[in-house]
């Protein structure tokens, strides 16, 4: 128990620094300090919430529904949506059992996760937050965080001054420049997951056994800034010619619609790419990425692929994510990005000893902070119980340890240097909770981090933020589309008609490429960029930014 409750004040150790940022080193060990001194006994009283023990008026709701539950027999549930690479995990009802018997204690509340397979979560989420099924606390990831708000999915988090009131958790943990970043025509609609802000484009990640097979050695390669073997497409492309060779039988890449999101240092400026920043570090001028040769370059590539045979027929039908279809043992590479502990992660997601190519460079865009925050439900039935276990998902170590990692000693064990690894007899293919998501946890660092991976990871994720060679001049940009709402539906449709079957191979590029322009032309693709300039031109005149 020591050992558990010394990991436990290094990761909190490790969250405060990564949130220090850009802060002085004397205020980051400030804040270390006092956050490991609050861990202590927050962790020694059985991890209650930081929420009960900072606010009167937090505690008092706490009460209150406690000796409700205490009157009625039962407890009011508070539900989480999110989602996984390979669905609802078997081991789900288990953890909620466990979590709720948490959160009674701390919370007065039932507490329930819902995940969801990423294939289903969009269209599962519209439905479910449009006709009223109860959703309390989900994750705007796939389902979009301006189209959430737009909808009108979103409660505003600081209304009646319940922010104030009941996520004080939050806003010690998260920087106030980043909860801004989160801001929408000035409001507060979400809070955004602490984790790699900045990342290493184009990670190229292949199976070591298949690597193994076809005697690569990566030794050869350089080896860059995260330690990863650094690579060309030249030698991307060698090492697919062999697998292909070697393993007929098999697909040798998993493609995604993520030539740009992870593949580029494009700037999808506001949250889609109908207007980008072509050159984020240097420029403000919004730009069309579909004419642009960096798209170009990348359908090529998808075409070469697709007619050299290493991607399945299927990729525009099948939405299986890409780890999930690597550890099926039917795909044998896929491209995300990387970061400090990438390895141990992707690993993990495709079941397999995997190895990383960085082929990219290191990248933070304009919306690094706000895609896919943390949103509340605008019809749940108690916004402050659902705000407190918003605030409680990134201060109690014991719901985020159960969100992450599952329960000790049936998905994990604890090793003596206060990392965890897999229970006895558990592996990634048997275990009965691995949702493969941290990066999309609200606080990771609140809890244990995995064999392999440094323990001050934390700070390694910090410095890789602070360190990033190309920022983008708009970090921290947002923008209300609402007036460009119409416009946008348009584009998506259009973009969904002719998008993919370009980026993934299926048409000859410049045909493509002039489908697809026409289409976003005629969707007013114009229009929608000259607002969205207008809006960057106002911001950074506002914040000196020339």
């Amino acid at each position: 128990m020591k050992k558990k409750i010394a990991s436990l004040l290094l990761s909190v150790t490790t969250a405060a620094m990564i949130l220090g940022g850009c802060g002085s080193a004397a205020e980051t060990a400030v804040d270390t300090s006092s956050q490991t001194a609050e861990t202590t006994t927050t962790t020694d009283a059985g991890a209650s919430s930081d929420a009960a023990a900072t606010s009167d008026k937090a505690a008092q709701a706490i009460a209150d529904r406690k000796a409700e539950a205490e009157k009625s027999g039962e407890y009011e549930k508070v539900i989480i949506s999110f989602f996984d690479w390979t669905g609802r995990p078997a081991g789900l009802d288990r953890i909620n059992e466990a979590l709720s018997e948490h959160t009674r204690e701390t919370l007065g509340l039932d507490v329930e996760l819902q995940i969801i397979d990423s294939a289903a979560y969009g269209d599962d989420m519209k439905l479910m937050l449009s006709s009223g099924e109860q959703v309390d606390i989900f994750s705007t990831c796939i389902l979009g965080y301006n189209p959430s708000i737009n909808n009108g999915y979103v409660l505003d988090l600081e209304e009646d001054g319940m922010f104030d009131d009941y996520c004080n958790g939050i806003k010690e943990k998260v920087r106030a420049d980043y909860l801004d970043a989160c801001r929408v025509g000035g409001v507060l609609y979400g809070t955004p997951p602490i984790k790699d802000y900045a990342i290493e484009t184009c990670a190229v990640v292949v199976g070591q056994e298949y690597l193994d097979a076809i005697g690569y050695d990566t030794s050869k390669l350089s080896v860059g800034d995260l330690g990863y073997p650094k690579a060309t497409w030249d030698d991307i492309n060698d090492i697919f010619a062999q697998l292909h060779e070697k393993f007929p039988d098999k697909y040798v890449f998993a493609i995604q619609d993520n030539e740009l999101t992870q593949g580029s240092s494009v700037d999808n400026i506001a949250g889609d790419y109908f207007g980008t920043l072509l050159d984020p570090q240097n420029s403000l001028k919004i730009e069309d990425v579909y004419s642009s040769d960096i798209f170009k370059e990348w359908v090529q590539r998808a075409y070469d692929w697709n007619q050299a045979g290493y991607l399945s027929q299927d990729a525009l039908t099948d939405q299986t994510g890409a780890s999930a279809k690597v550890k099926s043992g039917s795909y044998m590479a896929m491209m995300a990005c990387c970061k400090p502990g990438y390895k141990t992660q992707i690993s993990g997601e495709c079941g397999r000893d995997m190895a990383v190519f960085d082929v990219g460079e290191s990248f933070m865009s304009s919306s690094s902070v706000s895609s896919f925050p943390w949103c509340v439900n605008q019809n749940t039935e108690d916004p402050v119980a659902t705000l407190q276990v918003l605030d409680a998902l990134y201060t109690d170590s014991v719901i985020e340890g159960l969100m992450c990692w599952g329960q000790e000693g049936k998905e994990y064990k604890v090793n003596a240097d206060g990392t965890i690894t897999y229970a006895d007899g558990v592996d990634a293919n048997n275990s009965e909770y691995y949702p493969n998501v941290l990066w999309l946890m609200p606080n990771p660092y609140v809890t244990y981090v995995w064999e392999g991976d440094p323990l001050d990871l934390g700070v390694q994720m910090a410095a890789f933020n602070d360190n990033c060679t190309c920022k983008s001049k708009a970090l921290g940009f947002t923008w209300d589309n609402t007036d460009y709402a119409s416009e946008y539906t348009a584009l998506k449709n259009a973009y969904d008609e002719y998008g993919p079957k370009v980026v993934y191979g299926f048409v000859e590029p410049e045909q493509g490429i002039a489908e697809l322009e026409e289409a976003l032309k005629a969707a007013g693709l114009d229009t929608y960029m000259q607002g969205k300039q207008e809006a960057l031109d106002a911001w950074a005149k506002e914040n000196g930014i020339q």
